[in-house]
């Protein structure tokens, strides 16, 4: 006999996210559902991605709110950092059906889980909040009906549909006699009968036709540590951290890697289009492992910035006897003049050109030191500038570097 898996502890994934309050406004075709399957979710094949894929998402309104949609991104990137970390081949599909959809594991083996993201500034959820239903709107009305649609959509062998937000639960466990926070994953069926039944009656008001009492085990609910005011220096400090330990010297780019996930991840939500094939799907709303490896590489592989590079012309510098004030007073320079080429300053735009030049008629590639560099590109005419801000050798400092970096 085949083992059943145990769905009220799912642990494979640790999430990191936070679930924004978005004010979704979900369109669900209630009679659809009870054509298509009348008798519950049981007789739904396990989805895959061609499933994903054929099924139209549903509309939300969670973009119109930028610093709400804003935060669910992060929480996601959260989440698909830590299966990057755990080493776990997955499929992320982002504001595609939910928040955040992802698949775990291969082919056949991998699992489906949904998240919502909600945020909250109330100090805690309770079931009762997770089950109240607006007066207006279609089906489902409830936060928790919400998540339950997914089951509905895509059947029992889903892994979880789960609520995840930066507050925690105020609820009785089925094992207490008395109502605590909880901040781990927990599904409705580990909750006490009381709080089960509020749920449950929302959802079969969601749900007259199409809820099926087993699936409780599937619809969880997990705080996140994200905090509102700092989620995005919460997701820097686990990219930090998960470069680390990569390679020391990755750490470097964590900023722009952020960066980079960030316009990739935004690049995929928004687009409730359904999708012909799971390649249309993959190209068009989702990141995978090997997505995020080629990010890494990209931004490795880009020039490195005055930040970055920095510490060793300064070192260089220094050991040339130049006096602490003295290097400070190149630094801004530089960083002058790097935001002068930045705007398009007439002067330094012909400057970096002059100085392009004069590097491409020397060898600089063969020189350990920037300032016998700067000295050799002085012999092909290059100038003092008409500026205030910067002069020759802070521009020769920063056009060098970026080019040997």
């Amino acid at each position: 006999m085949t083992k059943q898996r145990d769905r009220r502890h799912p642990g494979e994934v640790t999430t990191c996210n936070h679930r924004i309050d978005c004010n979704f406004h979900f369109h669900f075709l209630h009679q659809a559902v009870k054509d298509s399957n009348p008798s519950g979710t049981s007789s739904l094949p396990k989805p895959t991605l061609k499933t994903v894929a054929s099924k139209q998402p549903r509309e939300t309104a969670g973009s119109s709110a930028f610093r709400a949609f804003d935060y669910q991104v992060n929480v996601s990137m959260a989440l698909v950092l830590d299966l990057f970390s755990q080493g776990k081949e997955f499929v992320a599909l982002f504001d595609h059906h939910d928040d955040l959809v992802v698949f775990v594991g291969e082919a056949e083996d991998s699992e489906l889980s949904f998240y919502q993201v909600k945020s909250s500034s109330e100090l805690t959820w309770t079931p009762k909040r997770l089950a109240r239903r607006s007066p207006q709107g279609e089906l489902p009305k409830s936060i928790v009906g919400k998540a339950y649609y997914n089951v509905a959509q895509f059947g029992p062998e889903i892994r979880r549909a789960s609520i995840l937000s930066n507050r925690p639960l105020s609820a009785t466990l089925a094992t207490a006699t008395k109502s605590d926070l909880h901040d781990g994953e927990l599904s409705v069926a580990d909750l006490c009968s009381a709080d089960q039944d509020t749920l449950i009656k929302s959802l079969e008001a969601d749900f007259p036709t199409g809820f099926d009492k087993t699936d409780t085990t599937l619809l969880t609910f997990q705080r996140v540590p994200f905090d509102l005011e700092s989620y995005r220096s919460t997701v820097l400090g686990r990219i930090v951290t998960m470069l680390e330990e990569l390679d020391p010297d990755f750490v470097a780019v964590s900023s722009p890697f952020y960066t980079a996930l960030l316009s990739a991840a935004g690049e995929c939500t928004g687009n409730k289009t359904k999708s012909a094939t799971v390649e249309e799907l993959r190209r068009r709303v989702a990141l995978d492992r090997e997505a995020i490896s080629r990010l890494i590489v990209r931004v490795q592989s880009r020039s490195k910035n005055l930040v970055e590079w920095w510490p060793a012309v300064n070192d260089e510098l220094a050991a040339a006897g130049v006096r602490a004030m003295q290097i400070q007073r190149i630094k801004i320079r530089c960083m002058s003049y790097v935001d002068a080429r930045r705007a398009g300053d007439r002067t330094a735009a012909k400057l970096n050109k002059a100085i392009g030049d004069a590097i491409s008629k020397t060898a600089v590639s063969g020189m350990d030191s920037v300032l016998e560099a700067a000295v050799a590109l002085k012999g092909h005419g290059l100038v003092e500038p008409a500026s205030e801000l910067y002069d020759l050798q802070s521009a020769m400092i920063v056009e060098l570097m970026e080019a040997m970096t």
